[in-house]
């Protein structure tokens, strides 16, 4: 039996907690918020999320400390702002605890190369959540691309469009300090994914627009690659609430297209009729929480993120935005 802690109640932490309360094999013996309150009424715009965290039977705790000192626990989520991921994370493996940690990784290289430097030491695993690389539509491209089976890739573009985070006062959204803005936080989904498809890019290219208090708002992001193929990410935080979230791709093969949106998947060969392709089941916060469990089981070797391509994605993110 797996022992978890989730460290942060917020929409993310309601996540991590239902998906590890679902999966066989783990008990949830712990949750920690600074907040009493937390997880009573818990907001986002998955469902997975919404409503009263279901925190029966796992030990309320107001600080990490104290939770590492009196649970035996095998793991922890950290679901915290970005700002906190670093010294939480490190604290919990120093405790002889592995660590799953939302994404971005950190706010900066120095401070994921930090986190890798501790996980080697204490030979605990260290696992940042980019749920993408789980999301079966993304799932099913990876495996398009690299089975080669429409011939080489043209053209591949990410978006993910929705309105700006709560900006009050006590939103640590609102300090950039915190949470490395649009860059690190939203844009950063679809950059992993791509070095995840292509590696590292030769360069990198942005163009930013901004919210009315003057932060980045909008980013548009073309990685070159040395070919002729066309790789483009775009984040926006500047939709109408009205809009809500969207996330989409279109890649364009020698041999046909696939396109991903509100609609579902869709392949377009170049021979035949359109289809919507086999994907498994669930989202990728499921298969991030199972992912990690089958590591801390011994039940897959498989290694789909290191903390070492996570340090890349906050690299890229950093870039976007200095370019």
């Amino acid at each position: 039996m797996i022992r978890v802690g989730v460290i942060g109640l917020g929409f993310m932490g309601g996540v991590h907690l239902k998906y590890w309360q679902l999966t066989q094999g783990v008990e949830v013996a712990a949750v920690c918020d600074a907040d009493p309150n937390a997880g009573k009424a818990v907001k986002g715009n998955m469902d997975i999320a919404g409503g009263e965290l279901e925190l029966s039977g796992a030990t309320r705790y107001l600080d990490v400390g104290e939770m590492l000192a009196n649970e035996m626990l095998d793991a922890v989520s950290i679901t915290l702002p970005t700002h906190l991921h670093k010294p939480i994370a490190i604290q919990c493996m120093e405790a002889g605890v592995n660590v799953l940690c939302e994404k971005p990784m950190a706010l900066s290289l120095e401070d994921c190369d930090e986190m890798i430097a501790v996980s080697k030491r204490t030979g605990k695993h260290l696992v940042i959540a980019h749920c993408i690389r789980f999301w079966p539509e993304y799932v099913w491209l990876k495996k398009a691309v690299e089975s080669g089976e429409f011939g080489e890739l043209k053209v591949a573009d990410f978006s993910r469009l929705t309105f700006a985070p709560g900006w009050g006062g006590d939103s640590w959204f609102a300090d950039t300090a915190k949470s490395g803005g649009i860059a690190l936080d939203l844009h950063i989904h679809d950059l992993d994914y791509i070095q995840y498809l292509f590696g590292e890019p030769e360069t990198v290219e942005a163009k930013t627009a901004a919210l009315d208090n003057g932060v980045v708002g909008h980013i548009s992001t073309r990685m070159h690659y040395g070919s002729d193929s066309i790789v483009t990410a775009e984040a926006s935080w500047m939709m109408p609430k009205s809009y809500g979230f969207s996330m989409a791709y279109k890649v364009v093969f020698e041999k046909g297209a696939a396109v991903f949106n509100a609609d579902g998947l869709t392949v377009f060969p170049s021979e035949g009729e359109p289809y919507e392709p086999d994907i498994a089941d669930g989202d990728g916060y499921k298969g991030e929480i199972h992912y990690f469990a089958n590591l801390l089981n011994r039940k897959t070797s498989e290694i789909i993120i290191t903390p070492e391509q996570a340090r890349e994605s906050v690299r890229l993110a950093l870039e976007t935005v200095q370019s």
